[in-house]
């Protein structure tokens, strides 16, 4: 029985089915749940400094808007949600996170986006999966 839930979500189609999914789960086991979202700044290093800026803002933007989409998903189903982003490596962010959170289960889509190319990726979670001390349920 999960008690801590985390759910990654990117801005990419699959975050309102992850989303859908963990809230599902949340009430299942009555617990709330922990969302994050990981915006990898190594693909700003190689561009202009003010583009650079620019690009992390819009990316900052976008995936807190998807979040603050899911924490209105979560209070209309009674769930408390909380959520943050942070700035790395993905998967080995969600990975740490999920530690530091005593999490018992992860969900992530199996495909997402990455921070600056916006091509479709399945790293994220085959890493995450391969290496989270933790379950992880990866949404298709």
């Amino acid at each position: 029985m999960s008690k801590n839930i985390l759910v990654a979500l990117d801005n990419s189609d699959y975050a309102d089915k992850v989303m859908l999914q963990a809230v599902e789960l949340a009430k299942l086991y009555k617990t709330s749940l922990l969302g994050i979202s990981v915006i990898d700044d190594s693909y700003f290093g190689n561009i202009n400094e003010t583009y650079a800026i620019e690009t992390r803002d819009y990316w900052t933007i976008s995936v807190q808007d998807v979040l603050d989409n899911c924490m209105k998903l979560a209070g209309e189903n009674g769930i408390d949600f909380s959520q943050e982003i942070v700035h790395g490596n993905p998967a080995e962010e969600i990975i740490k996170y999920a530690v530091k959170k005593g999490v018992d289960l992860i969900v992530l889509g199996h495909l997402g986006k990455s921070a600056a190319a916006g091509f479709l990726i399945g790293s994220v979670a085959q890493k995450v999966s391969a290496h989270s001390k933790c379950s992880v349920l990866i949404v298709k």
